[in-house]
Order: structure tokens, then sequence, then C-alpha cells
């Protein structure tokens, strides 16, 4: 028994052992790939911000480019309100400058000139003439023009009076960034390279004298457009003289063409209207004097450019240098992941570790229950064969008392030895062993039809009281013979349901067990009785012995379970188990019931 429970120990410490190590490595190699792809799920909203950032990087710097591109090509006089172009017809004539009226470029706020006197001029507002500024938004025209004389006149207008020739632009200082708490460090992930800016050369035009002049004095061209000047009075004719001869007058030598040179559209950051500001400036160089010109970024527009062009995710332009992508020279952008994208990743990820943790746990139970079923597999074929190996012995034992009484009163009747008196009494022992030895095998028959499943009795009403006096009288000579008196108690004329050969079996094995396990009893008196209970029968078998201990009533109707120790009667363990088998059978029930001293056994029956 103690090497049966040690192999079973054996193979639960085994089993414990190895499933445990084998949750573990899962848990452990599974949790770090749920550490990954938890990684994954939370950085793939910034590496889609990043990568679109970068795309959306691109886009703009192309967008400001085709900017700059169509601008730099726009003559400087463009940037007044009237303007003589070169390639119209000879003699005075102006036009409204195409920049007159709002601007046509979606991300240009507005365009500006400046002297060196930094007095600022827009080509939408024209004070000589007032019908010719853009009614439609004067006053945001005036606005933008104040705006211009107010933040870009002193960092525009000084440079515009230096001795040196050089690009304006050169000597602009760009307006420092407002402080910013520290940022993270940036995601790696490949961008674009920031294209340079192209540097290019001044761009020197030559006009004639009479463009540059009604370039000069648009306004006053215009008045003379609106109406002709009175002709001169004529002069009075002199006396008539002869005619001598007067060579013709050398034609006078033609004008030279006026130079302007222009330097190209460069990219600034100035601040503008109380924040800083994408500017676009070129200088003038003309024989009045230097001019600035150039074109406002309106931040409004670029704005909403971004937020139709970033899609889920959250675009701002900013400046100073913080180590994103530029876009513009002191400008940059800063793409950050949607925060409903992000709650969703933190939700996906948690749902990743939910997700193994159930799995592991699932896993985990059934791997347990399994090592659980397999160790009570074990036990249970442990148990069985230490039940048969009992059996064995039992059964063993059980037989070869009554055959060794068979033997014993065999020989002597075949051998004429004994007392010839006693003739009579050597046939009667003879045939109680042949019945216990019957008994014997009936139970084991009983039980292996129990275990085959197919115990069958045929249950009818009949004078139970008649089938018990029958019973007892063939079990009271071998009660005497072995010291055990019988009490019958049944009431007259009791009808039950019943089959005659189970019932024998069931009373026979009550009726052993009770002469068996009263022995040391100093009253050996078995009662056997039968009453009516209600609407059934109870008959009653019930001993003056040691009686049945609390622990072993749990499990006293199993097969080989047995009421005594090791030492005890010698017995099967198979008489209640197949007893309470053929009460079912017959629609009845037999249990152990309760007694001071004793045990106390009840075969409850259908009436008849």
């Amino acid at each position: 028994m103690r090497r049966a429970a040690s192999r079973a120990a054996v193979a639960a410490g085994l089993l414990t052992g190895l499933i445990g190590a084998l949750l573990v490595a899962w848990f452990v190699s599974g949790w770090a790939d749920v550490r990954g792809r938890q990684r994954m799920i939370r950085e793939a909203p910034g590496h889609a911000a990043d990568q679109r950032g970068a795309e959306l990087a691109h886009e703009l710097r192309g967008e400001l480019g085709a900017v700059i591109s169509r601008e730099v090509e726009r003559p400087y006089f463009h940037y007044q309100n009237l303007f003589h172009d070169p390639r119209a017809s000879a003699g005075p004539s102006v036009t409204p400058s195409p920049l007159a009226s709002r601007p046509e470029e979606p991300l240009v706020l507005g365009y500006f000139q400046l002297d060196a006197r930094g007095h600022a001029t827009t080509p939408a507002i024209n004070d000589e003439l007032p019908e010719l500024s853009d009614a439609a938004h004067l006053a945001d025209h005036r606005r933008f023009r104040d705006e211009v004389a107010r933040s870009l006149a002193g960092p525009l207008a000084a440079p515009l009076v230096a001795s040196s020739a050089g690009p304006l632009v050169a000597s602009i200082p760009p307006v420092p960034s407002a402080p910013r708490a520290p940022k993270p460090v940036p995601r790696q992930v490949p961008a674009p390279q920031v294209a340079q800016q192209q540097v290019l050369e001044p761009q020197v035009v030559k006009i004639d004298p009479d463009t540059y002049t009604q370039n000069n004095f648009s306004n006053s061209v215009y008045r003379k457009q609106r109406g002709e000047p009175a002709p001169a009075p004529p002069r009075p004719r002199a006396p008539a003289r002869p005619r001598v001869p007067v060579p013709a007058p050398a034609p006078p030598p033609a004008p030279s063409p006026i130079a302007i040179t222009v330097s190209p559209l460069e990219w600034r950051t100035l601040r503008f209207a109380g924040q800083p500001a994408l500017v676009a400036v070129r200088q003038v160089e003309t024989p009045d004097g230097r001019l600035a010109q150039g074109f406002v970024v309106d931040r409004a527009a670029l704005t909403s450019w971004l937020a139709s062009h970033a899609g889920d995710a959250v675009a701002e332009l900013r400046t100073g240098d913080d180590g994103s992508t530029e876009v513009a020279p002191g400008w940059h952008l800063e793409v950050e992941a949607n925060p409903l994208a992000q709650l969703a990743a933190a939700s996906d990820a948690s749902a990743v570790a939910r997700g193994f943790v159930v799995r592991f746990v699932a896993v985990g139970l059934i791997a347990i229950i399994a090592a659980l079923l397999v160790i009570l597999l074990v036990a249970r074929a442990e148990r069985l064969a230490r039940e048969r190996s009992q059996f064995a012995a039992a059964a063993a034992h059980e037989l070869r008392t009554p055959l060794a009484g068979l033997q014993l009163y065999g020989d002597m009747l075949a051998d004429g030895l004994g007392d010839p008196s006693k003739l009579r009494d050597y046939a009667r022992r003879m045939s109680e062993e042949a019945a216990r030895l019957g008994r014997v095998v009936s139970n084991v028959l009983g039980f292996s039809q129990l275990e085959r499943g197919n115990l069958s009795v045929e249950a009818r009403a009949g004078a139970l009281d008649e089938a018990l006096r029958e019973l007892a009288e063939r079990a009271q000579p071998a009660l005497d013979r072995a010291g055990a008196a019988l009490a019958l108690d049944v009431a007259p004329g009791l009808t039950a349901r019943f089959d005659r050969d189970a019932l024998a079996r069931i009373i026979g094995n009550l009726l052993d067990n009770a002469e068996k396990y009263g022995r040391a009893s100093g009253d050996r008196t078995i009662t056997l009785a039968a009453r009516a209970a209600g609407s059934a029968v109870e008959i009653e078998v019930a001993d003056h012995g040691p009686g049945i201990a609390p622990p072993v009533r749990a499990r006293l109707f199993q097969p080989f379970a047995r009421g005594v120790s090791g030492d005890g009667p010698a017995g099967l363990g198979l008489g209640l188990a197949l007893s309470q088998s053929l009460a079912r059978a017959m629609g009845g029930e037999l249990a152990h019931r309760a007694a001071p001293t004793g045990a106390v056994f009840v075969l409850t029956l259908p009436p008849g």
C-alpha cells in the first residue's frame, strides 16, 4: 500500500514538475512576445505620424517652392497699384497691377513694398486715387499695410540705406523662437532629406527710360489718361524771309536703358502681428534708391492646408530648430499621432496582454485538470491493483475454508472415520460448507454481472412473511452451530414486491455479516424483523457487535470496502455492494441505520 501511494506521489511530482516547467517556459517566451507586440502596437501611431510628417513636409516644401517659383518671375513694378507694361504700345499708358485685388495664391496673406525711408505701400491701396483701391476688402488691406509698416519696416528698411549692394535678406536677423519645454528624443524613422534653398544670383533687368518714368509716376500718367490736356496757343508768325538753305540737324542720340537689379526671393522668419511669420523678401535696386518687396504667408491658410492634408495626424508648424522635419528656413513641421489613435493603440495593446493571459490561464487549467486526471487514473489503477490483490487473497481464504471443511468431512465419510452416530451431522456440516462456498461464488458471479451491467431481477408481489420465515429456518442451524441466536420478528400477512432469489442473497449476506462481526460480542443475538412502514415495507437485520465506525460508513456499500481493519474476519467486501444493487433492482433500497450498539441494516421494499 505504501509502495502504491509512493508510486502515485512520484507520478504526481513528475507531472507537476513537467507541467510547471512547460507553463513557465511558455509564459516567459509568450510574455516577451506580448511585450514586443504591445510595443509595436503602441509605437505604430507614432511611426505612422512620422511617416506622414515626412510626406507632408515634402508636399508643403513643394507647395511653398511652387509659390516662390511663380513669384520670382513677377516684375518689380507689379508691387505698385498702377504700372506701365513695357510690352504695351508706345505712349503713356498704365493699368492696375494684377496684385491690386486679393492675392490669387491661397497661402499668401498680402504683398508689400518698402522704401529706404520705411514707407510701406501695398498694390491693393492707392491713396492718391482711392477709386483704384480694392473697395471690397479695403479694411483688410489697410490693416495689412499698417502691420507691414509696424512690424516689417524696422528690420527691412535699415538695410536699404546700407552702402553695400549685397543681398537684402542676408542682413535680416531671424526672429528667435519662443522657449519650449524639452522634447523627447524623436522616433528614428527614415525621412526625406531636407532640400536646401537654392541660392540664386540677382537679376539685372534693363528697361527704357520712358517705361521707368511712367512706372515711377504712374498716378500722373493715369490722370492724363482720363482727360487730354488743352493744346498750347499758336505762336505769331515772323515775316517771311528769303529762304536760305540750312543743313538738317542731326537726330538726338537714343537714350540708354536703365538697369534694375532684382535679388531672388528668399524665405525669412520675421515677426508679424505679434508672432513669427514666414515672409518672402527680395531687394530691388533702382536709380532712385532701393526697395524691399515681398509677401507674407497666411498662417491661418497654412494651418488649414496642414489640417486638410494631415489626415488623422495632428500637424503643427513651428519656428526654431528642434530636430523635426524642416519645410522652410527656420520653420519645422511637427506631426503627432491623433490622441484617439493612441488611445485605440493602448486599448489594442491591453487586449493583446489580456488575450494572452486568458489563453495562458485556460491552457494552464486544462493542463492541471489533465494532470489531475492522469494522477487519478494512476491512483485508481493502483487502488484497483491493490483491490485485486486483496480480493485474490480474500477469495482464496473464503474458498479454502469451506473447501477444507468439505474435504475433511468427505475424507472422514470415505474412510469410515469418526463417530458413526454423527454421520448425519457430518453430512449437515458438508451441506453448510457447500452453502457457504456457494454464497461466495454467488457473490463473485453477482458482482461480475453488476460490473457488466446485466444484473437483473424479477420482482413480484408475494407473501414476505413466509419468505422470511423460510430463510430463517434455513439459516438457523448454521447460526446455532456458530454460537449465534436468531430472533425472528415478522408481522403476519406481510406482503411486498420482491425477487425470492435476490431476497435470499441479501438476507443471507446480512445474516452472515452479523454472525462474523458479532463473534466477539457477549450477546450474539441476531434480530430479523419485518414491518410495514408507511407505503413501504422494512426488513431490519441487527446485531450486537462492535458496529461500524463513522469514517467507514461513507464507503460501506462500495465494492471491496469492509467495515473492519485487516485483522478482522475474512471477507471479499462484495456482499453489501451486491446486496444494495439487488435491492435497487427490486425497486427498494438497502441502507445502514445508526444504533447505540451493533450494526443495523434496513432493506426497504415496495408494498405488494
